[in-house]
């Protein structure tokens, strides 16, 4: 009974979490809701600054994960974990087969293609070819964003970056990812193919977010793990959010065309 009580306990705690994530400032940023409105100097230049420097973190995702799945002191939980580290690859399985083709997402268009260069056939399509990326910097907020999220993963202990993985970034990208295909299909002339990376990761990312929730309910059975756990969770967010509010000052000093 006492360990029923715990679980649901847990339960009850990791859902408060959940809300509290999708109600962050990260996930409904004023710059999110700019460039789907078009409200900026120069659209254009925004959405391609924008996935640019988002790349210096994006880049590092599966980097991300291997810190978290070596924080992991249990093998069913690595073992899951791993799971996504293979759908990182390019892996799909035949049910989301069958509802990405529901999308108009063909199987070849993904299975098999590391993620890493889904986005990079994103980036070139949108311009961000390699001569560009050659004679573009990261923008200090990026390098910061990404390497302090690392630092969540890999040195604050499995809680905080199971809050972090977890409730921090994978159960609310699809929301922001949402967004950021409306800008595209509003604003800019690239086929579904070529943008395939965002409109995956909206779709596919509850499976993630839930192999990460269930490990993380094993974690919150004590206060002070579920302290770390919201610690790594808001850490996250408060990046993203740090991230978003870099990239509207920059589009927001641009002269317009």
């Amino acid at each position: 009974m006492c360990s029923q009580i715990q679980v649901s306990d847990g339960l009850v705690f990791v859902r408060a979490l959940e809300k509290e994530a999708r109600q962050h400032r990260a996930v409904n940023h004023p710059y999110l809701h700019q460039l789907v409105a078009a409200d900026v100097p120069d659209i254009q230049w925004a959405l391609t600054d924008f996935v640019f420097q988002y790349s210096a973190y994006s880049f590092d995702f599966i980097r991300y994960l291997t810190a978290t799945i070596a924080q992991m002191t249990h093998d069913p939980h690595r073992k899951a974990l791993l799971q996504n580290l293979v759908e990182e690859s390019g892996k799909i399985d035949a049910e989301n087969v069958a509802l990405l083709a529901s999308m108009g997402i063909e199987q070849a268009w993904v299975d098999g293609v590391p993620h890493t260069e889904l986005f990079l056939r994103y980036l070139n399509a949108a311009g961000v070819n390699e001569a560009y990326r050659r004679r573009t910097p990261y923008a200090e907020a990026a390098i910061h964003w990404r390497d302090q999220f690392f630092s969540l993963c890999f040195r604050k202990g499995p809680a905080q970056a199971l809050g972090a993985m977890g409730l921090g970034t994978e159960n609310i990208v699809k929301y922001i990812y949402q967004q950021l295909i409306r800008a595209m299909e509003r604003h800019l002339d690239i086929a579904l193919r070529d943008r395939v990376f965002f409109d995956l990761h909206a779709t596919l990312d509850d499976q993630h977010g839930d192999t990460l929730l269930n490990i993380t309910l094993d974690y919150a059975a004590s206060e002070e793990e579920r302290e770390q756990i919201r610690e790594g969770m808001l850490a996250a967010l408060n990046l993203r959010a740090a991230f978003f509010d870099a990239l509207q000052a920059r589009a927001m000093a641009i002269k317009p065309v």
